[in-house]
């Protein structure tokens, strides 16, 4: 296998390398926009970052982000349902690392377009699929739902941190838990609950990095991803976190691929 170190003094621009860790590190704002080709549903981005402090929803509500199918690129069939399917369970960043232990019992809560509450909990999910809404004429859909945090006593409240959810997108007909078309990968939301936006930054960047073969260390603000292609080789890459959602290049290993 050939080796070769290549320690680098000047910020690169990520875009070179052809990564979805790399590119999810960057902040992903604004609605989830998913069209769907054939039996399969794809999305502008597989990160969100809203916020429970923003203006409309108050400390511990928000309506972010919305769901807005991209018709352009792929419209879904009139009549079906968009809907969504929990994933996983809710984690908490505490600075550090991301737990499985919220500080307060925290847990989070969609409501769906039926008036149904989704909860996202640390011991886990709720099993029955959210509906988001019904596929219009033209095979589009805007929809935005309320999300909210509680702690333990049941009232709306969140210790300050980062909390982190998944979904999964999927087409039903009206009235039908029968998937016709699936996402192809979970779309991760991380909701800030009064973090500073640096700290919320490095949150943002871990979570990204739990479904990545990378590891995102916050004490050093490292990021080590053990594959990337560039022009057509494969590097073992190390980068160093400069704040602004941005990351320098200080080494890469040329390796072989990994299988």
């Amino acid at each position: 296998m050939l080796k070769k170190i290549i320690n680098l003094t000047m910020t690169f621009v990520l875009s070179l390398f052809s990564i979805s860790a790399i590119a999810q590190a960057h902040s992903h704002e604004g609605d989830i926009q998913p069209w769907k080709i054939g039996a399969e549903i794809f999305v502008n981005s597989n990160l969100f970052e809203p916020d429970f402090g923003d203006i409309g929803g108050g400390l511990y509500t928000t309506d972010e982000p919305g769901f807005d199918v991209n018709i352009a690129k792929g419209a879904f069939t009139p009549g079906n349902w968009l809907r969504f399917q929990p994933v996983g369970q809710l984690q908490f960043w505490n600075g550090t690392e991301w737990s499985t232990t919220a500080p307060n019992g925290e847990r989070i809560e969609i409501t769906d377009a039926l008036g149904n509450a989704i909860s996202y909990r640390t011991d886990g999910v709720s099993n029955t699929p959210a509906v988001i809404g019904e596929i219009g004429s033209d095979g589009g859909l805007h929809e935005h739902m309320e999300m909210s945090i509680f702690d333990a006593s049941n009232a709306l409240g969140g210790s300050v941190g980062a909390y982190r959810i998944q979904l999964k997108l999927f087409e039903s007909q009206a009235n039908s838990d029968t998937s016709v078309s699936i996402a192809t990968s979970p779309i991760t939301i991380v909701f800030n609950r009064g973090l500073e936006h640096d700290k919320f930054e490095l949150a943002v960047s871990a979570a990204a990095d739990l479904n990545e073969n990378s590891v995102f260390v916050a004490e050093t603000g490292t990021l080590d991803i053990q594959q990337v292609k560039a022009l057509g080789t494969y590097y073992k890459v190390k980068l160093r976190h400069i704040g602004d959602n941005k990351f320098e290049l200080i080494e890469a290993e040329e390796i072989t691929e990994i299988k």
